[in-house]
């Protein structure tokens, strides 16, 4: 709440500042806060009922897809699309094979980053030949 919203809270602080003004002038502040509340009460209650509304509506559909025998679930689940004409394009075969520092064994397509271990081997004048798989 924005501290003019609070000082509005304050009883104190109203009773103190209502001093300042006219009898007029504080009963034209009070017919605009009035207003105000009444146009929010408006406002929540159309709120509830179109609530309301849309409920009785969800009611009716349901009680028509149960009259009908269909399964609400089959309406959650959206089957997803098939794409016939994207293409799947298949793994790329290993190409390197080495062993990590903690000594496990990998392998490396030869595509995207050059695994750590390669890296400093080719850092110390190594080539990737040496990792080659022989098939």
């Amino acid at each position: 709440m924005s501290d003019q919203l609070l000082a509005l809270n304050n009883y104190r602080f109203l009773r103190a500042e209502a001093r300042n003004f006219s009898l007029e002038i504080l009963t034209d502040i009070l017919d605009k806060f009035t207003a105000i509340v009444e146009e929010r009460r408006e406002e929540l209650a159309s709120e509830g009922v179109q609530a309301a509304k849309h409920a009785k509506k969800l009611d009716q559909i349901r009680e028509m897809i149960l009259s009908e025998g269909i399964d609400i679930s089959e309406l959650v689940q959206p089957e997803s699309p098939v794409n016939e004409n994207k293409k799947v394009r298949e793994k790329r075969p290993a190409k390197y094979e080495y062993i990590d520092l903690s000594g496990d064994h990998h392998t490396w397509t030869g595509q995207g980053r050059t695994p750590l271990a390669i890296q400093k081997a080719l850092d110390q004048g190594d080539t990737l030949d040496k990792f080659l798989i022989k098939s």
